[in-house]
């Protein structure tokens, strides 16, 4: 009914389920570790986002991907493109996704450096804006000036914009635009529209009804712009006033 017992064999099994219950705490305990120490990078660079401290010392561009740096003057030129701000993160109101965190682990990772400076790229409305979660672009300021592209997150941003803000880009590209619709309004009316008389298509009224459309829109469009506190493109993509 009962089978004799070797000790030794025993005492080995024993050992055996010693160990392996050792190596099983150990594995968990590095585990444990490994996750405690991601969630504090994690935190970390949570607090630095939030913080968008400018710091001296940037990340270097060593061997991060060369696809992903850009420089300023392309940056400026997107922001200029779709009317977005070029700002600390310290002014973003919207929520930084987990992607991007594990994304800037991913750079800190392969730069062998702590990001202690971010930036991001996206439409004013992300922004506190000071008195005087549309599709960001999250970047690191490196050492050599360029920025390196951490995540962006959100859906594609509408072409639409494009053309949208095209005339609030700078000065000449509204004065354009004003020009440009007083003419395809005078252009339209036949000349029933200003006189009865028999007069060819150009004539003095439909040259006084051009400037009266360009007076017109002028008009509407500077009570606008001061009364909404607007700024050209060009002078807003990295200003963190709304005026």
């Amino acid at each position: 009914m009962f089978d004799k017992v070797n000790l030794e064999k025993a005492l080995r099994g024993l050992r055996d389920e010693s160990n392996a219950k050792v190596e099983s705490e150990m594995v968990l305990s590095e585990f444990k570790s490994l996750f405690e120490a991601d969630w504090e990078r994690e935190q970390r660079i949570a607090k630095n986002i939030s913080a968008g401290a400018v710091s001296d010392e940037l990340l270097p561009s060593r061997n991060l991907a060369e696809d992903r740096i850009f420089e300023l003057k392309d940056i400026k030129k997107l922001c200029l493109t779709y009317r977005l701000r070029f700002l600390s993160t310290r002014q973003f109101k919207n929520e930084i996704p987990g992607e991007a965190l594990a994304e800037a682990k991913r750079a800190e990772e392969m730069a062998g450096s702590e990001i202690k400076a971010f930036m991001i790229a996206a439409p004013a409305s992300a922004f506190k804006l000071q008195d005087a979660n549309k599709d960001p672009l999250l970047f690191a300021p490196l050492e050599d000036g360029r920025f390196y592209l951490i995540h962006q997150w959100g859906g594609d941003i509408s072409a639409f914009r494009k053309f949208v803000f095209k005339p609030l880009e700078k000065p000449l590209n509204l004065l354009i635009t004003i020009l440009a619709v007083s003419l395809v309004l005078s252009a339209i009316l036949p000349t029933s529209a200003f006189t009865s008389a028999e007069l060819g298509y150009i004539n003095f009224y439909r040259v006084g009804f051009f400037g009266w459309n360009v007076a017109f829109l002028s008009g509407m469009v500077s009570y606008f712009w001061f009364a909404t506190n607007q700024k050209f493109s060009v002078n807003a993509w990295n200003n963190k006033h709304f005026n």
